[in-house]
């Protein structure tokens, strides 16, 4: 064999080595995802929906087209543009949504754990105590997760605590009693907290309350501060007082498994991140809007004022024997309940909570 021929066989062989390698360096090919991220209510009365719109959505967004070789652009239907209040979780599910973020508050069957904090009431109203301390329980206790993993197609990546529940009424009342037989509206799993105070109770939800109030469908509402001025209730009741009911861990964001599964690791690692940001996000403007919002009432001419430690005793006295009923509840579905609620007012305790009552669960 010419000495031409061995080089050329030569440079043949080195130039597939070069090329095999380069094939092997090459990056990852560079993927761009539209993910449908949906939520019944609408964005800026409420922080659960407006971090998603203010904060989860853009850094999810510039982060991956800075960090990674993809991108990803959100679809963004809020108010129930893509799905109303009761069907953000089939729709996930169904891969109708990608992400979608739900209040458990109207899924009382299917997400009934997720309701932990309305069972156990009178904790305390700072989101910044019961949102990591709900979040650790959740953790500690992994039937939170697979309530969505094994029943739903879900994967559940956040949930930010809402801000102190209250009670606006068309009516000025101090004392438990004054409420025996009002019509009291609420969102499902926190009726039962005015059972016991005799009132009588009417599931509604935040787009429908301002006619119903107005109308005389029903003459109060359990409700935050923060939306009860920005859908303008105090127009139609005059009356707010501030419960000390606490703050709620109630509206898990998920996304659809599917499309999870799609997604490369480096997206997940960012929306990962993003969650706690989002969930920080959502605590800390509840705080700013609790304060601002009791303000802006006041000016709006709404009377406020604070229900007071020894009222908000008596009524989680009153209340002990429903928490201890939902505590089995969950033992009766399998999950262990008590041990839960235990842990919860523990966490919370440690955490900085000072309840006025704790709850005997036996």
């Amino acid at each position: 064999m010419s000495h031409d021929k061995k080089t050329l066989r030569g440079a043949v062989a080195v130039g597939a080595f070069v090329a095999a390698f380069a094939v092997t360096q090459m990056p990852a090919q560079a993927d761009n995802f539209t993910l449908r991220i949906a939520a019944g209510h609408p964005s800026a009365p409420l922080a659960s929906v407006n971090q998603l719109n203010k904060t989860f959505v853009p850094n999810v967004t510039k982060r991956v087209a800075e960090e990674t070789d993809h991108t990803v652009r959100f679809i963004e239907g809020y108010g129930g543009t893509i799905a109303n209040l009761f069907e953000v979780l089939e729709s996930t599910q169904k891969g109708l949504v990608d992400i979608g973020a739900m209040c458990s508050c109207f899924e009382p069957t299917k997400l009934f754990v997720h309701n932990l904090n309305y069972f156990n009431p009178f904790i305390s109203g700072d989101p910044k105590i019961m949102g990591p301390t709900t979040r650790q329980v959740h953790k500690e206790f992994d039937y939170f997760y697979k309530v969505f993993s094994d029943n739903y197609n879900q994967t559940y990546i956040a949930n930010g605590a809402f801000d102190d529940y209250g009670l606006g009424t068309k009516f000025p009342w101090t004392k438990m009693s004054e409420l025996k037989g009002v019509k009291i509206g609420a969102a499902g799993p926190n009726l039962p907290w005015l059972d016991y105070a005799g009132a009588a109770k009417v599931q509604t939800n935040l787009n429908e309350v301002y006619n119903a109030l107005q109308s005389g469908v029903y003459d109060g509402i359990v409700i935050f501060p923060a939306p009860y001025f920005g859908f303008k209730f105090g127009e139609v009741a005059k009356y707010y007082t501030t419960m000390g009911w606490g703050s709620v861990v109630a509206y898990p964001v998920t996304v659809n498994n599917d499309t999870w599964a799609k997604l490369p690791d480096s997206v997940k690692k960012i929306i990962m991140e993003e969650t706690e940001v989002y969930n920080v996000a959502v605590e800390d403007e509840g705080v700013a809007k609790f304060t601002s919002a009791l303000e802006n009432l006041k000016k709006q001419g709404v009377t406020v004022r604070d229900l007071g430690d020894e009222e908000r005793g008596v009524m989680a006295r009153a209340i002990e024997p429903w928490v201890q009923q939902k505590a089995q509840e969950y033992e009766d579905q399998g999950f262990p309940g008590k041990a839960t609620f235990k842990r919860l007012m523990e966490l919370s305790k440690e955490n900085g909570a000072k309840p006025v009552h704790e709850y005997a669960i036996n």
